[in-house]
């Protein structure tokens, strides 16, 4: 058997030895054609692998921000430093290797685990590395259509410039040629030797590729005219890589320094649009928000006027280590909310799919119904919608976006309660066994994890999700009384919304596993869960109140405890159409709430009166089929 995911990488050695890494998260070792071990221990899918010579020893680089070094089949060290997904890996003739990032850098090392140099090449992702064919010096690809070629000092000795949005690849050939694969689907070729130089008219056409390119905020910021340099700036001799922008008659000319010249590159669009939108220091035409993930902020995604949103989704893939799945998903949302009708989907094996792409998000548990053709209502009390008794469960975050948020708040709370090197290192074992479901956290993990739940409450929700995740795999490790204190500790509305959202989350997946415990204590749980709903971030608070109520309300119970769960399913249907007069932010939660409804009076009868009627009523004119059906098949039942 081979991999579980797509295959991003592989590296040939010595003796028929192959190494091939995976989007499944996973190295795979091959002798002999025939899969020899798998080489577990990255939280996001491997970028690239590379052999030592000679040494038996593998290395691999992942979207975890991670480095690894293999041994014999075992994990034998972790190189970290880079603060993005890692891309590329190449080993040098001294021994030491380079390794290149989305976080724009190249970074030497020795096998010691020492970072020897680290280069800034671009503003944008890098992507690949190789040597150069003499040994010295390398070559490495990215985006921006760029391509550097560096010597064995770590100087840029020329900047390549391609008339393609992205430069995936790069290898040397025998003969000190240069090779490169970017995104418009072509490999080209280059070369010192004069003879192997492509026709004048190749080269001027390219030329004018690479001038025609129009060039996004990405590169300018704010400009004012006023300030820049005429053509006469063009006289003054550059560094090689160097970019220059010029006001030529009005119009911002973009030039870059290359082969003891000035070479335009493009023509700077709208460059003092007073119109545009700051991003993270860019200016853009729309910057739309971007929901990733069920119950955290949206992430903010900037586009101009003129981009392709497949290229722009592709990077914002690659940016935050999104599914490949969701290219589709993210595109069309782009092209909806900036008026490009005409552009046309395409498919992941087009010009700009990125073939390096990780995993990490999740999506809020909602059935798929077609909203099509709905049958009819089926009778008095009866509905296809409801009674339900199956309580729904919240989904947990991958283990690799919990780690790079340990890792980057370890970095922001106190020397009292931060983790030692050694207790970072228990919480990446305890993501694996999550993970792999092999074995239970130990007392030591456990002690990590209570040490974690000290944190500062601005901090401490993936230490949540981290006791969630465990509580999936592992329902036990864990008793009732100290995951019930985990969410009364956090959940409340005097501490930051993200703490309280995710001990929500916590609670729902606490009553999917303790119902009578839940049942029994419920007016204790429930009334400062309800308090929640007061925060400004309403949509996902009361996501989680629905959902939580919707699992009491699928659970056997007595009449009084019941009629109390529906007064509190009557005053949470008032709360959302009030608060969240928009359908699109409570569609599934309205559904939800209905459902609720339904279970109590198939269940009661004698609740009937005590239904909500004119919140009900309200919902027959739903959008949603399943909604508009469930409510008039309640309002028929009550009738």
């Amino acid at each position: 058997m081979g991999h579980t995911d797509g295959i991003t990488c592989l590296s040939a050695g010595m003796f028929g030895t192959l190494l091939s890494g995976s989007a499944d998260k996973t190295v795979r070792v091959w002798l002999d054609l025939k899969s020899s071990a798998v080489l577990k221990g990255h939280q996001a899918p491997v970028w690239d692998v590379a052999i030592y010579p000679g040494e038996g020893l593998y290395l691999s680089a992942s979207g975890d921000k991670t480095i690894r070094l293999w041994d014999n089949g075992e994990e034998r060290r972790v190189y970290r430093g880079h603060t993005d997904a890692v891309r590329g890996l190449v080993v040098l003739p001294d021994n030491t290797f380079l390794s290149c990032s989305n976080d724009c850098s190249v970074k030497q090392w020795d096998i010691t685990g020492t970072c020897l140099h680290t280069l800034t090449l671009s503003s944008s992702f890098l992507y690949s590395l190789s040597i150069r064919e003499n040994g010295v010096g390398f070559v490495s690809t990215g985006e921006n259509g760029n391509v550097f070629v560096m010597d064995g000092t770590g100087t840029t000795e020329q900047v390549i410039q391609i008339p393609a949005v992205s430069v995936w690849c790069s290898a040397s050939l025998p003969d000190g040629d240069i090779i490169v694969g970017s995104s418009d689907g072509l490999a080209r070729i280059f070369s010192q030797d004069s003879l192997s130089f492509a026709p004048m008219a190749d080269r001027e056409l390219m030329t004018e590729q690479v001038a025609a390119q129009k060039h996004s905020k990405q590169v300018v910021g704010d400009l004012q005219l006023d300030k820049l340099q005429g053509p006469e700036g063009l006289h003054r001799t550059g560094s090689e890589g160097q970019t220059l922008m010029i006001n030529n008659g009005g119009t911002v000319e973009l030039y870059k320094f290359s082969s003891g010249s000035w070479q335009k590159v493009g023509v700077v669009q709208d460059a003092y649009d007073k119109d545009k939108h700051e991003l993270d220091g860019q200016r853009f035409d729309h910057v739309i928000d971007v929901d990733v993930e069920d119950g955290k902020p949206p992430l903010k995604l900037g586009v101009n006027k003129g981009d392709d949103p497949w290229v722009v989704a592709q990077n914002f893939i690659g940016k935050h280590s999104l599914p490949q799945a969701y290219l589709s998903d993210i595109a069309n949302y782009i092209i909806q909310n900036t008026g490009q009708t005409d552009k046309q989907p395409m498919s992941l094996s087009a010009e700009y799919a990125d073939p390096f792409t990780g995993g990490g998000r999740y999506i809020p548990d909602e059935a798929a119904t077609s909203d099509c053709n709905p049958e009819p209502t089926l009778g008095k009390g009866v509905s296809r919608y409801y009674p339900q008794h199956n309580v729904s469960q919240e989904k947990v975050p991958e283990a690799t976006k919990l780690i790079m948020k340990f890792e980057e708040f370890n970095e922001m709370i106190n020397a009292n309660t931060n983790l030692s090197e050694s207790e970072l290192d228990h919480v990446y074992k305890i993501t694996e066994k999550v993970r792999d479901k092999t074995e239970k956290p130990s007392i030591d993990d456990t002690a990590v994890i209570q040490k974690m739940l000290l944190w500062d409450k601005s901090y401490i929700f993936p230490v949540i999700d981290l006791v969630r995740s465990i509580n999936n795999s592992f329902e036990d490790h864990f008793t009732f009384s100290e995951k019930l204190k985990i969410v009364q500790d956090n959940a409340s509305l005097s501490h930051p919304e993200p703490c309280s959202r995710v001990a929500l989350r916590f609670m729902v997946d606490i009553t999917c596993q303790h119902t009578q415990q839940c049942l029994d204590q419920y007016h204790t749980i429930i009334t400062p869960l309800l308090e929640c709903l007061k925060y400004d971030n309403k949509k996902f608070i009361a996501t989680s109140v629905t959902r939580l109520l919707h699992n009491m309300a699928c659970l056997p119970s007595d009449i009084a405890r019941t009629r109390l769960i529906l007064s509190h399913i009557n005053q949470l249907l008032e709360y959302l159409l009030k608060e969240l007069p928009q359908e699109k932010d409570r569609k599934w939660i309205s559904f939800q709430c209905l459902v609720a409804i339904g279970n109590i009076i198939t269940r009661y009868p004698e609740l009937i009166s005590e239904v909500n009627k004119v919140c009900v009523q309200r919902l027959t004119t739903a959008e949603l089929e399943k909604t508009k059906t469930t409510a008039r098949d309640i309002l028929y039942h009550i009738s």
